[in-house]
């Protein structure tokens, strides 16, 4: 039994979902269901390793960077520029 599903999205995009249905040969809910169906199959991406990426390589550590040695890192720089 399938259950119903309803989502508000821009007129524009509705006319954009149904003429990409119509180019292939679907309708409206085929479509729909088709993406969803691609969307929730596919494998989930691998967690990135850093958690910052605006601080990712923005800082040569000379060794792995992950967060426990990059925080380690500021932490000794930290207390370096305190100490000068």
């Amino acid at each position: 039994m399938s259950v119903v599903l309803t989502v508000r999205v821009p007129g524009s995009l509705m006319s954009k979902l149904d003429r990409k249905a119509a180019a292939l040969g679907r309708v409206r809910a085929e479509r729909v269901r088709q993406i969803l169906e691609e969307d929730v199959t596919e494998p989930e991406p691998k967690r990135k390793r850093f958690a910052c990426l605006a601080m990712s390589g923005k800082y040569s550590l000379g060794h792995g960077s992950d967060n426990k040695v990059v925080r380690e890192a500021f932490r000794q720089r930290f207390y370096e520029k305190q100490n000068r």
